[in-house]
């Protein structure tokens, strides 16, 4: 992890944390999370790619519903929300420069609790196009052409031969 200046300090709820709150420092690859749970002061610094992305759900409360940019952790409780608002159209900028700047997927999730990946990645894999073929063998100087060519053996294939005594020695 590289050591940069942090982009933004911001202090969130949490109701498991001392005092109901918890400090939250975003950086360009590490996300800091301050609290202090039963009166032990925790510090975790966190690498953006233990993230799994960035996700925009909806939150149905008692009354109305609003919407949430968050960045997204295996873990509940080292979620991390960026921005709240009513109205979706609002976040959906946000929502795209936070995914942007983290380098991470943009989630959607609804109200199934049921994320999905609007980006064409698997983790921190980029799925995309097949790629075409290379011509040429890289290991084609090494060997002959006859034996670059070679057929493999099959070890498993055993030849079968009909009506014939085995012969079993037992000394």
């Amino acid at each position: 992890m590289s050591f940069h200046a942090p982009l933004a300090s911001i202090v969130t709820t949490d109701p498991r944390a001392d005092g109901g709150q918890r400090r939250v420092t975003l950086g360009a690859d590490t996300i800091g999370i301050d609290r202090s749970l039963a009166g032990v002061r925790m510090k975790l610094a966190l690498p953006v790619r233990a993230f799994r992305g960035v996700t925009l759900s909806v939150v149905e409360g008692a009354r109305e519903t609003w919407y949430r940019v968050e960045l997204d952790h295996s873990d509940p409780d080292l979620r991390v929300t960026l921005a709240e608002n009513r109205d979706p159209e609002a976040l959906v900028a946000e929502w795209r420069g936070w995914a942007k700047f983290f380098g991470l997927p943009r989630l959607a999730q609804g109200t199934d609790d049921c994320r999905v990946a609007l980006d064409g990645r698997l983790g921190a894999l980029v799925l995309g196009a097949a790629q075409p073929r290379k011509r040429g063998w890289p290991l084609k100087r090494r060997r002959s052409r006859m034996s670059a060519f070679r057929k493999p053996v099959r070890t498993g294939a055993l030849a079968v031969h009909r009506e014939e005594r085995e012969i079993i020695c037992y000394e």
